[in-house]
């Protein structure tokens, strides 16, 4: 399984309306000139979004006055609307098909995902469920790595033998794999990019990083948790 954050929402610098000359853009400012961190920008618009609401640009509440309070108190306070502003992207591969049809369950992700149709899967990997990854397994179900791992017995050569039938019968290749797909296991393996704001991916960790979620699912979970805690320590802390 491998999964990377391809593309993130970014905060522009820019400090319109009461924002502009406040205490707020001091302290953004302050990140880059006192040779502090630079500031998280994604952190940063949530909280710009948040002080939007009441004008609390100048930081009254000693609390608050800290990017990291600031979002730690939202959260905790339930207001979870504002983190709607910040998305991000990850590409996943190394996963079954089993994996990416519950997932589209949350319905505020977005995918693409590779299609069976146009690509040929006889070569395609075979994920090995979490529950056979042990030498033991393995050799008793002769089940190859899971990293080095391929499609293997008959759905290969079903698939295989129907997209030679087709083909002979005058369909193009389009049409032939577009059959025969529908002879592929669902641990077969896909890839996808998906994009979800940061409150949609709070709920995706809440629901799967548990365990009563499919086997798979929870690695993937972990992972994905892991990569935003790095991103967003702040929004996602409370899910260690």
């Amino acid at each position: 399984m491998k999964l990377y954050i391809v593309g993130k929402t970014e905060f522009m610098r820019e400090f319109p309306g009461k924002s502009s000359g406040s205490e707020f853009e001091i302290r953004y400012w302050g990140g880059f000139e006192g040779h502090m961190s630079a500031p998280n920008d994604g952190q940063t618009l949530i909280e710009f979004a948040g002080r939007l609401c009441y004008e609390s640009f100048d930081l009254p509440s000693e609390k608050t006055k800290e990017n990291s309070g600031y979002i730690r108190n939202i959260i905790s306070l339930g207001h979870e609307s504002v983190l709607e502003h910040v998305s991000v992207t990850f590409y996943v591969e190394g996963v079954s098909r089993n994996l990416s049809h519950e997932l589209i369950r949350h319905r505020h992700l977005s995918f693409s995902e590779l299609s069976q149709r146009y690509v040929d899967m006889e070569e395609a990997n075979f994920v090995v469920p979490p529950a056979y990854r042990s030498p033991a397994i393995d050799d008793l179900c002769h089940i190859d790595s899971y990293n080095d791992g391929d499609l293997s017995g008959d759905p290969a050569m079903m698939y295989k033998e129907m997209v030679w039938q087709a083909e002979g019968d005058g369909k193009t290749r389009k049409q032939a794999r577009e059959a025969a797909r529908y002879y592929l296991p669902s641990g077969m393996e896909t890839k996808f990019v998906v994009t979800g704001n940061l409150r949609a991916w709070r709920d995706v960790l809440k629901k799967r990083d548990s365990e009563h979620a499919d086997a798979e699912m929870q690695l993937f979970a972990k992972e994905v948790k892991r990569q935003l805690l790095q991103e967003y320590p702040d929004v996602f802390g409370d899910l260690k």
